[in-house]
This record gives C-alpha cells, sequence and structure tokens, in this order.
C-alpha cells in the first residue's frame, strides 16, 4: 500500500484512495473522511483493525500501559493514537477531565464517592472507578452548578 499526501493551499481539498475491493476498513474510511473527522465518533484501533466508536458508547478514556485507551460501557477497551491533552479539546462538552490521565463522559457517571482520605472517586455506570484531583474536581463542581 502507498500513501501520498500533496498540500497546496491554492487548490480545493480531495481524498481519493485507489482500492482492490471495499472492506469494513474502506467504509470507516469514507466516513471519516466524509464526517471531517468531526463526528459523533472517535477512531480506535482493535489489536491492528480501524474502527470507529460512537461517542455516546465511551465510558472512560485513559492511560493503560503507556497507551491511550478507550473503554466503552460495555467494558471493551480499543487504543486511540491521540494523547489525553490533544483529545480534551476535540471533545464535546459532556467529557470531563478527572485527572492527569483520565476523561470520563459525563452521561456514563453513575456518582462520586467521597475516600477515606477527603479525596473524590468516580463510578461509572458501567463500574469503572477512578481517582478525581483537587483541581478537576473544583471544575466539575462549576459545571454541575451551573447546570
Amino acid at each position: 500500500m502507498k500513501f501520498k499526501l500533496l498540500i497546496n493551499p491554492d487548490q480545493e481539498e480531495s481524498i481519493e484512495a485507489r482500492v482492490r475491493h471495499e472492506t469494513s476498513f474502506t467504509n470507516d474510511l469514507r466516513q471519516f473522511v466524509l464526517t471531517n473527522g468531526k463526528s459523533d465518533q472517535i477512531v480506535a484501533y482493535d489489536d491492528k483493525d480501524l474502527i470507529t466508536l460512537r461517542l455516546s458508547k465511551i465510558s472512560m478514556i485513559t492511560i493503560l500501559d503507556h497507551k491511550t485507551m478507550v473503554i466503552t460501557t460495555d467494558n471493551k477497551k480499543y487504543q486511540i493514537k491521540k494523547r489525553i491533552y490533544q483529545l480534551i479539546d476535540e471533545l464535546p462538552n459532556n467529557f470531563w477531565r478527572i485527572n492527569k490521565s483520565s476523561i470520563v463522559n459525563r452521561c456514563q457517571v453513575a456518582r462520586f464517592a467521597e475516600t477515606q482520605t477527603a479525596g473524590v472517586n468516580i463510578i461509572m455506570k458501567n463500574g469503572i472507578t477512578d481517582y478525581v484531583s483537587r483541581r478537576c474536581f473544583v471544575k466539575i463542581r462549576k459545571k454541575l452548578e451551573q447546570s
């Protein structure tokens, strides 16, 4: 497979792919290109296969074994190539950063729980828990009070 990227600010943007036959990858690629990468989906990898995940199905994005991983509502894990700091600016407002290495989907939050050391944990609807840093909890509390 070959890849060629031509950058010319004077021409209209277009993408052309030459393939032998249509596959799930070509369908996903088409969807990604047509939505300009800014849809309600995110591109992830299931081992080596490229897949798209709906944002509504994402429970948490976190760092596991030095890799950025997406954990879905049914507890499946997929790897993504972007860093946490890149994702927080690209995701909609219902995604909250809860600490240095995790982002959660507000719609998937079950509750907050106080810890014995006066900290706060977040408990997701699928049972996943993680700690909430004090700085992030202050921001989350302000957002909750505004809504």
